[in-house]
C-alpha cells in the first residue's frame, strides 16, 4: 500500500512539473504511438512513452500540426493556443 501511494504521488508531481500536454497518454503499447499537442507552445508536442509523455520541440520556425501529427509551417499547422 505504501508503494502505490508513493508511485501515485510521483506520477502526479512529474505530470504537473512537465508542462501542459493536452490530453492523457493511453496505456503504453509498443505498436502504437500517441502524440499530444502542447497547451501553451505551438512549437512543442509530447510523445507518449512507457514512462509517460516526453517533450519534443519542433525545428526552429515550425509548429506542431496535430491534425497531421508532424511539424509544419505555422500557416499550415493551424495551432490554437489557449
Amino acid at each position: 500500500m505504501q508503494f502505490s501511494t508513493l508511485l501515485i504521488a510521483t506520477i502526479a508531481f512529474t505530470s504537473s512539473a512537465m508542462g501542459a500536454a493536452v490530453g492523457v497518454c493511453p496505456p503504453w503499447r509498443e505498436d502504437r504511438h500517441t502524440l499530444l499537442k502542447d497547451n501553451n507552445d505551438c512549437s512543442i508536442f509530447w510523445k507518449c512513452g512507457p514512462r509517460g509523455p516526453v517533450k519534443i520541440h519542433c525545428p526552429k520556425g515550425l509548429h506542431y500540426a496535430p491534425h497531421h501529427q508532424w511539424c509544419d509551417f505555422p500557416e499550415r499547422a493551424y495551432c490554437q493556443r489557449r
